[in-house]
């Protein structure tokens, strides 16, 4: 559907993409995510036609867009700041697409009511101005004003970003199901890691300009593949020299004491007491040096001898751990992530 063949993208003696390859399949819902500045906006406009790559091609559906108007690639987008125009109304907004194309009025005032409901806004805010409606209302509205010229394709670059926390997470399920339910081929731009990875389809993670790593979200978070991805998306334990050593000696014959090693925190297991672990299991003496409680979870700093491990624990309304408490901590080799110094 979408391909970037060996694009670059240069502003002055700044690269922005590096030899950028990537394909987009159809009816994907597909995440660019990435810390700022990374090159995810940057791809997402070259897509859009608003930047102009200084090699390499872009193709939708087997055509070469890589110089065609960005209003002749049939693509929608919504932006960080949704640029709705203040001084007309919801509707007016949202017709606004098919006013400049020249739509009847009768056809205009069927396809706007249609989209205004399945975007769920109300005839009494079609009226409205703009300004009058919630960050989540005009978002809806910008999203709107995509969909109603039907494109092939739907950009997002990072629409939630403005939104408080609780409105974002009802606004995910609200955008991924409006996706799903047209099909289109959508393309999200994020740096919010739980974005990606419960919105997703597939997602690629950037950094300086180039893809680190392209796959579903369990392979992106299970599997990183180097080491920027694993310490970019989900929260690990990069684990000292001794850790490593012992691990090795305890089932981890794979690992090297030499390479950067990591342990996702959730892997991490607190045993019952008495509990030691078994033949592929390390146990860990530590102490409790702190504990931050997050609601459903604590999560827990704990000294050992081999260094400083966190480790996380449900809530369920036991006692827990507290600060100077002596725990057993238990460490499968298998769970270990190692990667090459030019990783």
């Amino acid at each position: 559907m979408i391909t970037f063949s060996n694009v670059e993208v240069r502003f002055g003696d700044f690269t922005a993409l590096h030899n950028y390859d990537l394909t987009v399949e159809e009816g994907e819902f597909f995440t660019l995510l990435g810390p700022s500045g990374c090159g995810k906006s940057t791809a997402l406009r070259t897509l859009a036609g608003f930047i102009q790559p200084n090699s390499g091609d872009v193709t939708i559906a087997g055509k070469r867009v890589t110089h065609l108007p960005s209003h002749r690639r049939e693509i929608g987008m919504v932006f960080q700041s949704y640029a709705l125009f203040p001084t007309l109304s919801v509707w007016e907004n949202i017709a606004f697409g098919l006013k400049v194309s020249k739509v009847s009025k009768a056809e205009t005032e069927q396809r706007v009511r249609n989209i205004a409901r399945e975007v769920n806004l109300s005839e009494a805010q079609l009226a409205k101005n703009i300004t009058d409606l919630s960050g989540g209302q005009q978002q809806r509205v910008a999203i709107a004003r995509a969909l109603i010229l039907k494109p092939k394709i739907l950009l997002l670059d990072e629409p939630l970003s403005n939104l408080d926390a609780k409105l974002r997470l009802q606004l995910r399920a609200q955008l991924k199901d409006l996706q799903q339910q047209f099909g289109i081929t959508t393309i999200y731009v994020t740096h919010d890691q739980e974005e990606a990875l419960t919105m997703s389809d597939r997602i690629a993670v950037m950094d300086q300009g180039c893809i680190e790593q392209v796959g579903t979200p369990q392979e992106i978070y299970t599997s990183p593949t180097t080491e920027f991805v694993c310490n970019f998306v989900g929260d690990a334990n990069k684990l000292s020299t001794e850790a490593v050593q012992s691990l090795k000696y305890d089932g981890g014959t794979h690992l090297d004491p030499s390479q950067p090693a990591y342990v996702r925190i959730e892997k991490v297991k607190f045993a019952d007491a008495g509990e030691s672990g078994n033949s592929s299991v390390r146990t860990l003496a530590g102490t409790v040096s702190s504990r931050h409680y997050h609601g459903i979870y604590s999560s827990y700093q704990v000294s050992t001898g081999q260094g400083m491990l966190r480790g996380i624990l449900q809530e369920d309304g036991s006692r827990g751990f507290q600060p100077g408490d002596s725990v057993s901590l238990l460490v499968d080799p298998s769970d270990v992530l190692q990667y090459s110094e030019t990783s």
